[in-house]
Order: C-alpha cells, then sequence, then structure tokens
C-alpha cells in the first residue's frame, strides 16, 4: 500500500531539480515578482504624472497667491477711494475750498487733526494732501503750506517740473492712480498716488485737489511675502501698461513682453521672459483695472520634481533589494510545509502516473479523491437507509414488519426520529389544475419536502410511497396530544397555498386518529383509507380526519317515480327543469351524512336514466367507444369530477334530442334554403356552415336534408352552380373576370376561375370569345 522511502525521495528529486519550472517553489517566485512589479509599476506612473501634477499645483499656488494679494490691495484700494469721498463732501474741507481768504489759523488745526486721524486709520496711504486752489496752498497731516514750497518738498526732481506739478493738481480730475515722484525719508521714488478734484458747489472748475500717495512698503512686503519671489519677479501694471509695484528692480521690459501679456488676459502659461523660459502667472482687477504678474523661471520648480525622481529611483533600489531577500525567505519557509504533504501522499499511490503534476495539484487530486470516497460511502449509506427505511415503514403501515422490538431500538436502527409510542397516518392525493399529473413521483416529493419543512418544528414526520400512494407517519408528543391537529392542519394550509401558488397542482389529505404503538399504525393506516373513500361525499377539503366520517343510515332517494319524471322532462323539451332535478339529486348525494355507496349507485343510475331516454333508431350514430359514460363515471373519485361527468351525459343526450325534434320540423327546408342561397349567392361568406348556422342545423345535416328534399346536387355543389350562373349573366354584359368574380361572391379571382372551369369545362375569358 505504501511506496518505498527511496520511492519517495526520487519523487522529490525529480520535483527539486528536472521539473523544477512546474513546482509550486517556481511559482511563488514569480507570484512574489509580479506583486513586487506592482509597486514598481505604479511609482513609474506616479513619476511619469509627476511633471503634471507638480505644473498643475504650481499654476494653483501661483495664481492662488496673486489673487490673495490682488484681494487685498483691491480691498485697500476701494477703502481708499472710499476716504476720498468722505472728504470731498467733508463741511470743513468744502469751507477751505470756498474760503476767499486766509482761513483762521483754529480751522487749520482742526482740520490737520482729521486728517490725522483719518490717516490713522489706514496704513495703506502714506499721506493725503489737500491743494487749496483759492489759497494756493497745500493742507497735509503735517503742515499747511504755500504749493511751491509744497512742491519743493515732496516732488521736486529734475525731470518733474513746479510747472508739471500745477499742470496735473489743476487738471480736473474724476479719480484715479497717477506715478508722481514723492519723498520718502529723504529719497525721491516714482509712487503711485490717488488723485481727485474737489469741485465747488456749481460748476465744472475744480476748487482743489485730494492726493493719496499710497505706502509702496506695505505693498513691497506682501509681493516679498510671495513664495520663491527672491528667485523671480512681481509686477502690478496700470491700464495704461506701466509698472506701479514691482518687487526687485529689473532691466526695461520689452513691449513685445507687454503686448503677450495683454493677449493673454488672466492665467498661467509659459513664456519666455527676457532670454529665460519662465511660468507668468496674470491675474486682473476687476475694481481699478490693475494686473498682478508673476514671472518665474520654470528651473525654480522643476528643482522639486528632481527631487521626487531621485527618490523615486531610490525607492525603486530599495524596493527590488528588500523584495528579492524576502521572496527568497518566504519561498523557501512556505515551501517545507508543501514538502512534509508530499511525503504524506506519495504513500499512496493515484491512479495514472502523476509525474506531470505540480505539488498543489498532486495534493488537490490525493485530497479529492479520498473526499470522493468518503462522499460515495456516505451516499451510499444514506441511499441504504432510506430504501431500508421505506421498506420498514411500508410494511408497517400494512401490519406486516415485527412489532415485537423496542421502539427505541427500532427508531435507532431506522434512523427514525421517534421519541413516544403515539403515532397517526396521514394519506396525501395529489391533482393538477391543468389535467392531471405527469410525474407522480417528483410531486411527491415536492409535497413531502415542503409539508416536512413546514411541520418539522411541530411534530416528527416520515414520509414513504405505499402501492403509489404518499403516506406519512406522524410521532406526535405526549404533550402535545390535544392539539397536534390543529397545529398540523395550520401547517398543511401553508404547504397547500405555497405548492399551488408555486407548482401548479394541489393535494388533499386524509389523516387518521392519534393510536397507541406500533400496532395502531396499522390501525392508523386503515382509518385513512376509510377516510378517504368519503372523499366523495365530504368534498375535495384540504384534510379530511376519520373522526369527522359519520356514516348514516340513509335510504335509497332515486326511486322509480323520480325516474320517469326525469324521463317525462326529457322527453317533454323541458331540459331546464331535467337539469334542475339533476342538480338537486347531486347535492343530495353529496350531503356528509350520507353514505358513499349510495352516492355512487344513485349516480350511476341518474346516468343510465339520461341514456335511456335516446331513442332506440338514434342510438345507432352514437359513438359509444368514444363517449363511454358509464366507464369515465366510474373512475370518478370526487364530488367535482361526478358532477362534471354527469352534467357531460346530460348535455350529449339532450344534443341528440334536439337533433330529432329538428328532423321533426325541418319539412320543406330545401325550398328555405334554395330560397336563401339565391339571395346570398353574392356573400363571400356564403357556405354550408353559413347556411346550417342560419336555420340552427348541423352542416351535414342541413346538407342531407337539401339533398333528400330537392333531389338535386348537394349544397355547396348548389351554391357554386349558382354563382357560376349569375357569372354567365356578367360575363355576357361585358363585366370583367374580377369584377365578376367580387359580384357573385368568390373570395378571387383564380377560385372563380376554377369553379367556372369545372361546371363549364372552360375558363371564362373563352366563354365570353364564344359568346
Amino acid at each position: 500500500m505504501y511506496k518505498k522511502k527511496s520511492d519517495v525521495g526520487g519523487l522529490e528529486l525529480n520535483w527539486r531539480k528536472g521539473n523544477f519550472t512546474r513546482s509550486v517553489a517556481f511559482r511563488w517566485i514569480v507570484s512574489y515578482a509580479v506583486i513586487l512589479c506592482i509597486p514598481v509599476i505604479l511609482s513609474l506612473i506616479v513619476y511619469s504624472q509627476t511633471r503634471g501634477i507638480v505644473k498643475y499645483e504650481i499654476e494653483r499656488a501661483s495664481s492662488a497667491m496673486l489673487q490673495q494679494v490682488r484681494y487685498i490691495v483691491d480691498a485697500e484700494l476701494l477703502q481708499t477711494e472710499s476716504l476720498a469721498a468722505q472728504l470731498s463732501i467733508h463741511p470743513d474741507v468744502r469751507r477751505l475750498l470756498t474760503s476767499p481768504e486766509k482761513e483762521s489759523a483754529y480751522h487749520i488745526y482742526k482740520m490737520k487733526q482729521e486728517l490725522n486721524k483719518l490717516l490713522a486709520t489706514n496704513d495703506f496711504i502714506k499721506g493725503i494732501y489737500l491743494y487749496l486752489k483759492p489759497l494756493q496752498s497745500v493742507l497735509s497731516s503735517e503742515t499747511y503750506i504755500n504749493d511751491h514750497v509744497f512742491y519743493e518738498m515732496k516732488h521736486q526732481t529734475d525731470t518733474f517740473a513746479y510747472e508739471d506739478w500745477l499742470e496735473l493738481i489743476n487738471r480736473p480730475q474724476s479719480g484715479g492712480y497717477v506715478l508722481l515722484p514723492v519723498e520718502n525719508q529723504g529719497k525721491i521714488a516714482n509712487t503711485p498716488s490717488y488723485i481727485r478734484s474737489l469741485p465747488l458747489q456749481s460748476g465744472n472748475v475744480p476748487a482743489g485737489t485730494l492726493l493719496m500717495p499710497l505706502n509702496t512698503e506695505k505693498i513691497m512686503t506682501m509681493l516679498e511675502n510671495i513664495d520663491w519671489v527672491e528667485q523671480g519677479q512681481v509686477f502690478i501694471m496700470d491700464t495704461n501698461d506701466q509698472i506701479l509695484f514691482q518687487n526687485a528692480e529689473v532691466a526695461m521690459i520689452e513691449p513685445s513682453s507687454i503686448q503677450e501679456w495683454n493677449d493673454r488676459g488672466t492665467g498661467t502659461f509659459t513664456y519666455t521672459f527676457q532670454g529665460i523660459e519662465s511660468m507668468i502667472t496674470i491675474e486682473s482687477s476687476n475694481t481699478t483695472g490693475w494686473r498682478y504678474i508673476s514671472v518665474f523661471p520654470t528651473d525654480v520648480f522643476w528643482e522639486h520634481a528632481r527631487d521626487i525622481q531621485t527618490m523615486n529611483i531610490l525607492g525603486l533600489l530599495l524596493c527590488f533589494a528588500i523584495g528579492g531577500t524576502v521572496i527568497y525567505y518566504f519561498a523557501r519557509k512556505n515551501y517545507d510545509p508543501v514538502k512534509q504533504l508530499m511525503s504524506v501522499f506519495s504513500r499512496s499511490p493515484l491512479p495514472g502516473n502523476g509525474a506531470h503534476l505540480d505539488e498543489y495539484s498532486f495534493i488537490r487530486r490525493s485530497v479529492l479523491e479520498t473526499i470522493r470516497e468518503r462522499d460515495d460511502m456516505n451516499n451510499k449509506h444514506v441511499q441504504q437507509l432510506r430504501v431500508l427505511q421505506d421498506y420498514y415503514l411500508g410494511r408497517l403501515l400494512k401490519g406486516q414488519a415485527d412489532r415485537n422490538v423496542p421502539l427505541a431500538e427500532l427508531a435507532k436502527s431506522h434512523n427514525l426520529s421517534w421519541t413516544t409510542d403515539r403515532f397517526a397516518v396521514l394519506l396525501f392525493y395529489i391533482d393538477s389544475d391543468e389535467g392531471g399529473i405527469k410525474d407522480i413521483a417528483l410531486s411527491q416529493f415536492i409535497v413531502s419536502n415542503i409539508v416536512a419543512d413546514s411541520v418539522k418544528d411541530r411534530l416528527t414526520i416520515h414520509f414513504t410511497d405505499v402501492d403509489g400512494m404518499l403516506a406519512a407517519v406522524v410521532n406526535v408528543d405526549l404533550d402535545n396530544a390535544e392539539q397536534w391537529k390543529d397545529d398540523i392542519e395550520d401547517d398543511l394550509a401553508q404547504a397547500h397555498e405555497f405548492i399551488k401558488v408555486r407548482y401548479k397542482f394541489r393535494f388533499t389529505t386524509v389523516g387518521s386518529e392519534l393510536q397507541t404503538g406500533l400496532d395502531g399504525v396499522h390501525q392508523a393506516f386503515l382509518q385513512a383509507l376509510e377516510a378517504q373513500e368519503y372523499r366523495i361525499v365530504l368534498g375535495e377539503g384540504m384534510l379530511i380526519w376519520y373522526g369527522n366520517i359519520k356514516p348514516s343510515e340513509s335510504s335509497y332517494f332515486f326511486t322509480v317515480n323520480d325516474q320517469m319524471i326525469l324521463i317525462n322532462f326529457l322527453k317533454a323539451d323541458e331540459f331546464d327543469k331535467a337539469k334542475r332535478m339533476i342538480d338537486d339529486v347531486i347535492q343530495q348525494a353529496f350531503q356528509r351524512e350520507a353514505s358513499h355507496e349510495i352516492a355512487k349507485c344513485v349516480l350511476v343510475d341518474v346516468a343510465t336514466t339520461l341514456i335511456k331516454t335516446i331513442p332506440d333508431q338514434e342510438q345507432a350514430s352514437i359513438a359509444w367507444d368514444e363517449w363511454r359514460p358509464l366507464k369515465r363515471l366510474l373512475s370518478c373519485s370526487t364530488k367535482m369530477e361526478f358532477h362534471q361527468e354527469i352534467l357531460d351525459i346530460f348535455d350529449r343526450v339532450c344534443s341528440v334530442l334536439r337533433s330529432k325534434q329538428n328532423v321533426q320540423t325541418s319539412a320543406g327546408i330545401g325550398e328555405k334554403v334554395i330560397e336563401f342561397v339565391q339571395e346570398n349567392y353574392s356573400d363571400k361568406d356564403l357556405s354550408v356552415s353559413l347556411i346550417g348556422d342560419q336555420f340552427r342545423l348541423t352542416p351535414q345535416y342541413v346538407s342531407r336534408l337539401f339533398r333528400e328534399q330537392t333531389r338535386k346536387v348537394g349544397l355547396h355543389d348548389y351554391i357554386n352552380q349558382t354563382r357560376v350562373e349569375a357569372a354567365k349573366v356578367l360575363l355576357l354584359e361585358g363585366t370583367s373576370i374580377d369584377e365578376t368574380a367580387a359580384r357573385v361572391g368568390f373570395a378571387s379571382s383564380h377560385a372563380f376561375i376554377r369553379v367556372f372551369k369545372k361546371y363549364e369545362g372552360i375558363t371564362p375569358g373563352k366563354y365570353k370569345t364564344i359568346k
């Protein structure tokens, strides 16, 4: 049974050397390597997407920073313009503008204090200067001096003369920003300043000018806080393309670059600026129209991408080094249990040669063979036990089993879960709503399984087949002896409803009373058999109990006098009264107190009485081999089946009797048929069947009467001849063949030509030429 040790060693050696590529160890190494390649591939993909991601993030960050600067500057500019609007309507300012002579020192002092307060609340402006044209002087938060002296103190440069300053300060200004040379801490620098004319109460000539230079230090500090600003430039340009602010002194910007920026509008793009490839971001203010421009060399940003590239390469190398070591370690460690299993299963030879299998396939095949053998043994055991169980239950129901064996031992040996000695028997009669059961074994299997599932929580039930009939032995617990019928009725009702809806068939159950001991099983079976005989009386109830049967000593109620009354009704053509009498007899036969033997005899007697009413001369035409009324009646087992068969016999008898009466009243029918054909031969639907319906006779019968009474051809030939004669008249009148066929009742010209040639020997076309 076992292989030699040398054989096992040779098998392992074969896997180790000759078939290493087929071994699971090789597959593990490949699998681990594939897993290792996943992060490597992902790293390559990530790196390939890095440049785009970095560029997108840089563009977004640059735009966000410029937007933040724009939001702050716009807010400050709005506050500056709001301050200018307040000063333009300030009463003290209006007094200074309209005063024809010098104001008092008190008013000047008061106005200086007011300007100091306003200047303290807004650190975005460097100063507030009021040019008073009537007084030829300038008032600020610091001093009140002559306009020429003010010019020399604040704005005097070689390129900006006093006359230029006067021309600018006296020009009407609606509120805007200009670059002015402004003295700041002993230095003159071009500073963006807000300028606005201060008009009089009426007229358009300004009486003064408000001048507010902006705080360039604050804006420069803001620009210096932008990332990478030390490696690039940031500009703020007005609507006239002049640079108001910049973070550092740069060479003159080429007009082509400014034009390119104007064409681009807002956004981020790459452009060569002063010979260096740069990333340029432009934001535009909706308030002032100023543009905020950042220019940074692209190399500044790609330094981060190069760092990521270096990190990826180092990470890949580290992954290969660590991954190779881990692959070797786990492949070696995991292969040891497989070698041990191989040494175990190699002792039991498998059918066929297993040298071509890998370790897993070999082990799997060995395990499956073992499981298959175990399942085959279990299935055979279950099948044998089921056969023995069915055989024993069948013999027990018929009273043929050995009942001297103790109940507990019997239940154990046949796998019957019986716990008490109280038994009842149920019989199931299965029928289909669609006309009979085709597969009895399948229907019994469905009913037994569904019913067993329904009652398993309440009762112990075992099914078996007894002479083609599904029977069940129910073991009832002593504690449940009083209500077991109610419980099983509820369960059977649910099972009946489910099977009717799902499988389209129904079943009737008959049950015995509760019996004691193994002898009681046979008695319960006999009670169930007797109960099923009363299905004809009790009907197809879902459940019929033996205890509900109450046989009575009723007499035979369908007497000879009743037979004569029924026969007279039929002969007198009073079929409705006859049918009501038959319904009453059937209703009386199926009363719960009636004996089922008497009911069968009465129903057979009713059927024979109906057949007796058929005259002897008419019985020869009845196909008794096809009809077979009594045999079909005796095969019925339920009230519905009996009722249906009796009504079928009644309908057949009435049909024969009506035909007899029609023959007696059909004198002169031939003349009426001739008249009807002459009037309706042009109707395409005219046929023997239509004429039979018109005279309430069968097609065969009306045709036979027509032949007998007129001594002419058959009715079908007469219809065709009538149509042909009418067609001949139309053809001689010059009517076309198609129109003639339609007017004499033929469905098509082809049918007309065929019938015409049959009776005249020539075609309609030939007939027209001859005549």
